[in-house]
């Protein structure tokens, strides 16, 4: 009798032996309870260094380290020349250096900028007279622009602008002939009208923009020029 109800126990323990699953596909109820968080590749530093094409157009464009999100700031030289028909059909082309100064206020779109800009222009340079009896004509030019500009790889721009030109015109003679008439020597402001666009290439992490310009003007009293190119450089910060 004992015999048999041994052979009954090992028989219900090897039963439920079987029942039971491996222990290898026992389920991990911690890790249910605190599932591990999603990777975001935006913020995982290890995932960035598989990327090297992340933010790489913000690496050569206007966009700068520390540069404010809604304004910006840049300063430079245009080396320009206006084209002047001083002999009916022959041209001179007159040398004209700028100082500008430009803000940057971000518009919604991601790219596109609108740029605020003063220009204060200076030239003294004249065509070939005869040495006996000249005439010297010295420009001063300020003049305020709005323009846009998109920022990429390239940086297109279109502009316009508006302001003064202040000049005085001095008649010059030799030794041999003498003038005192000072009906001759004179000085005028009148209102002048721009409109340019160029094409920005961007440097150093957008720190400097070298800007080929062109430039349609009208003179509201000298028709001689109608129009001016340049080559701009421009530091921002």
């Amino acid at each position: 009798m004992t015999l048999i109800k041994l052979t009954l126990v090992l028989c219900l323990f090897n039963a439920r032996a079987l029942a039971a699953p491996p222990l290898d596909q026992v389920p991990n109820t911690q890790k249910t309870k605190n599932p591990a968080p999603a990777t975001d590749p935006a913020t995982d530093p290890t995932m960035l260094q598989t990327q090297p094409n992340v933010e790489l157009l913000d690496q050569v464009t206007l966009i700068t380290p520390g540069a404010s999100a809604d304004w910006r700031y840049a300063a430079g030289l245009n080396a320009a020349w206006s084209i002047r028909k001083d002999y009916g059909a022959r041209t001179f082309r007159r040398f004209e250096p700028e100082a500008v100064g430009y803000v940057y206020t971000a518009l919604p779109h991601e790219r596109l900028w609108l740029r605020h800009g003063a220009r204060l222009a200076y030239s003294n340079d004249q065509p070939q007279m005869p040495k006996s009896v000249r005439m010297e004509e010295q420009d001063w030019k300020l003049s305020f622009e709005e323009g846009i500009v998109y920022n990429s790889y390239l940086v297109p721009s279109l502009a316009f602008g508006m302001g003064y030109d202040f000049r005085s015109i001095k008649v010059k003679t030799s030794s041999s002939l003498q003038s005192n008439d000072s009906r001759l020597n004179t000085r005028e402001s009148f209102f002048w009208y721009y409109v340019q666009t160029g094409l920005g290439l961007p440097g150093l992490r957008g720190q400097y923009l070298l800007e080929p310009i062109l430039r349609w003007q009208h003179l509201r009293i000298d028709q001689r020029t109608n129009w001016a190119f340049g080559l701009e450089i421009t530091k921002a910060w």
